[in-house]
């Protein structure tokens, strides 16, 4: 997954000036760790679940609002449309980026429905005596006073005159029977018009399942029968009082016992379907599509690489569990150590079939690594001993320069054009396995040997050279390419014949090492041979011209320190400021976004399932564990940005801009208030909105494009999608000034203001 803020390090500290102490917030400070602390939440709720009002998609609907007014009722409201969405019984099934880390899925609604809106059911209406005409809502937030929520709502008619609505959701019940109770409160109404809603009460025990003390008109009564009984489904006009509250509940059947439990899903029978549910299931569409290449090779495209053999299955197998890189471009692969073989091998099955090639029964190659002699071992050699050979003279065996893959910029092939070996040595012959390795287990893996020399020709003859390989190999003799054994896999053999007079013709050899077995060796067959051989004792020999210098091998880790991200500390500070930290050891939030209030206490707001935005009370005092931290809001759907504003607190959301209002004064959000949804969106799991800047009256946010699993771009975007938006503070009105990004994970104002 692109992770809405990178790779970024641990909010550790604020950077403090030497002479004045003042903090100053370290821009690139982030960590995708959970959240570990104890903090103040406000006052206990009755409510089921902490938090009980939240922000998200639901059942692939952008922009909705959920409650959890009881253990058996669920509301949800279309934040748009300003309307119940849907009322069940159940849970919420929390998958997706920022619950689960998966990429694609979003929270899905599951259990049994008391109600559904129908798709494109239009609830509000202003009424007169000759007319009734839809209203245009416009969703202004919600606020919390004595354990309930409040939705606010301002409704528009065709000739511009708005009226604000309040609606309160609770949960009530009637002779056992869960019911849903809706407060209507209306202000600002016009004298010559009336305020209307539309809806259908469903699942009733009996069609007269409701209350109102509003003026009701009933459209149609209905009968709805089921395999195990009947309910009753009523549509009704309800006109919203102008001095009182209007309410109307509704009694929802229970739901029938007789009902076959849900059932779990089956498993996949075949072995291929099998892998398919486990890749499914993984991580693995972060940097993968089934057909486009997005961060990594399609799957299609790894099968239509590799052939379709048992030793490329294990290869593969080896580098799913084990990650590393091979030839598909500088992005290394993740590794996935708790995956068993078994699976492993069901999901390479399922990726290699994708070309229609059928698995290849073993070949008779002959390739025996303990034929003929055993393994050759040699002695590393970091100290550059060849220097001490004589120029001109020449000596048994080939030399070998080995190197370390760590960049990924330059081709297997050409590595020796650009880098130093980090060992050389002379082996008696190519002929080598894992135990060359035994006191060197750093080198084993992604690792290139360069082998180079003569052979030693006595008599005119035919020969026919085999080079067997696990992973890539190539042979050039007399410095023309003979064999090409390239590719990621398993022990394989691969030939070429060649004709050769007598005398010394020159060799060379370039092999690299993935991961899994290791495995080299050079041998050939004379004509009139009944098998191969390992070319060996003096029918190989190298001069000192065929080494290159080498140098001590340092992993690159340790040449790149301190450099920000994967878990690494901030690559260092001006000079002018000391570095201390400033957070409990107990808080470890994945941050989207900081800000202080004027008191220089200091807002922290998330990217995790809680949505919340913390408050840091003491994050100038010497000691970080008596800072104290309180959360007072939460509920907020992915939270990238924050900014106070006269110490007036504004959080931006995946959709909306968002003003958080403390109404009662007791330090915890009370009221969120809707300051901009205008920009379009869909469901999609990627549309994440970053910021935020504010200037002159205006905030500034960058709005991510969507992608496919794997990070495919979708297509067709959204017109809004990748661009810069401009949001009046005063009327919550906005523009587009600039576009052409895909994920753009931050927006500020520079030095000079821009």
């Amino acid at each position: 997954m692109e992770r809405p803020l990178g790779l970024l390090p641990t909010l550790k500290r604020t950077l403090m000036l030497k002479s004045f102490r003042v903090p100053v917030t370290l821009l690139a400070v982030a960590l995708c760790s959970v959240l570990t602390v104890s903090c103040d939440r406000g006052p206990e709720s009755k409510r089921p679940k902490d938090p009980w009002v939240f922000r998200s998609v639901l059942d692939q609907k952008p922009r909705m609002v959920t409650a959890l007014l009881h253990e058996n009722l669920y509301v949800a409201y279309d934040a748009r449309a300003c309307q119940l969405y849907k009322a069940w019984k159940g849970d919420v099934i929390f998958d997706g980026a920022v619950y689960t880390t998966n990429h694609g899925p979003q929270p899905t609604s599951k259990g049994y429905a008391y109600y559904t809106q129908p798709e494109g059911a239009t609830f509000w209406y202003f009424t007169t005596a000759n007319n009734d005409s839809e209203a245009i809502p416009h969703f202004r937030g919600y606020f919390f006073k004595d354990d309930q929520v409040t939705f606010n709502y301002e409704i528009e008619s065709e000739d511009g005159r708005r009226i604000r609505v309040q609606e309160t959701p609770e949960h009530v019940t009637d002779d056992s029977k869960t019911g849903l109770r809706r407060v209507f409160r209306t202000y600002d109404m016009p004298g010559r018009a009336n305020l209307k809603v539309k809806t259908t009460l469903t699942n009733l025990q009996n069609d007269k399942d409701y209350r109102t003390n509003g003026e009701l008109k009933i459209l149609n009564r209905r009968e709805k029968k089921l395999a195990n009984g009947s309910v009753y489904e009523v549509d009704v006009e309800l006109i919203l009082s102008r001095d009182q509250e209007t309410t109307l509940e509704v009694y929802y059947h229970p739901g029938f016992d007789t009902e076959e439990p849900e059932k779990a899903p089956e498993q996949p029978a075949d072995a291929l379907a099998q892998g398919r549910s486990l890749i499914d299931g993984s991580d693995c569409k972060t940097c993968h599509n089934e057909t486009v290449k997005t961060v990594g090779p399609s799957y299609v495209d790894v099968a239509k690489k590799y052939e379709h053999t048992e030793a490329n299955l294990r290869m593969l197998v080896a580098k799913v569990i084990k990650g590393g890189s091979g030839n598909w471009g500088a992005v290394p692969m993740t590794a996935h150590p708790d995956l068993t073989e078994a699976d492993a091998g069901k999901m390479v099955s399922y990726i290699m079939s994708l070309d229609g090639e059928k698995l290849s029964a073993p070949e008779d190659t002959d390739v025996d690594l303990s034929a003929a002699t055993a393994p050759v071992g040699f002695e590393f050699d970091p100290g550059n001993k060849f220097e001490k050979e004589e120029a001109g003279k020449t000596y048994p065996g080939v030399a070998v320069s080995i190197y370390k893959i760590e960049r990924r910029d330059i081709s297997f092939y050409d590595y020796p054009k650009h880098v130093d070996p980090v060992f050389t040595a002379v082996a008696p012959a190519i002929h080598f396995s894992d135990e060359l390795f035994e006191k060197h287990p750093d080198m084993h893996d992604n690792t290139i040997f360069h082998v180079r020399g003569f052979v030693n020709i006595e008599n005119d003859d035919n020969y026919v050279f085999r080079l067997v390989s696990d992973d890539g190999a190539r042979l050039w003799l007399d410095n023309k390419l003979l064999i090409d054994n390239d590719g990621m896999h398993g022990p394989q053999a691969r030939d070429g014949e060649i004709m050769l007079k007598k005398g010394k013709h020159p060799i060379e050899i370039l092999h690299y090492q993935g991961l899994g077995g290791l495995a080299l060796s050079l041998q050939w067959a004379k004509h009139g041979d009944t098998k191969f051989s390992v070319i060996q004792g003096g029918a190989l020999g190298h001069d000192r011209t065929h080494f290159k210098k080498s140098v001590p091998y340092v992993p690159l880790a340790k040449l790149v320190k301190n450099v920000p991200g994967d878990q690494r500390d901030e690559a260092g500070v001006h000079p002018s400021f000391e570095v201390a930290q400033a957070r409990p050891s107990s808080f470890e939030p994945k941050v989207g976004g900081l800000d202080f209030l004027s008191d220089g206490t200091l807002l922290v707001c998330t990217w995790d399932s809680l949505g919340p935005v913390y408050r840091l009370d003491g994050v100038t005092g010497a000691d970080p564990e008596a800072i104290t931290v309180t959360r007072i809001a939460s509920g907020l759907a992915e939270p990238l940005g924050i900014k106070v504003v006269n110490d007036t607190i504004y959080v931006l959301q995946k959709q909306e801009l968002t003003r958080l209002i403390d109404n009662d004064k007791d330090g915890i959000i009370d009221e969120y208030q809707t300051v901009c949804d205008g920009w379009r969106v869909s469901a999609n799991f990627h549309e994440f909105a970053f910021g935020l800047a504010y200037k002159d009256g205006y905030f500034y946010a960058a709005l991510a494009t969507a992608i496919n699993p794997g990070g495919a771009s979708t297509k067709p975007q959204i017109p809004d999608r990748g661009k810069v938006v401009k949001i009046s503070k005063t009327d919550g009105s906005f523009e587009f000034i600039a576009s052409g990004l895909r994920t753009p994970n931050g927006i500020n104002f520079g030095v000079d203001g821009e």
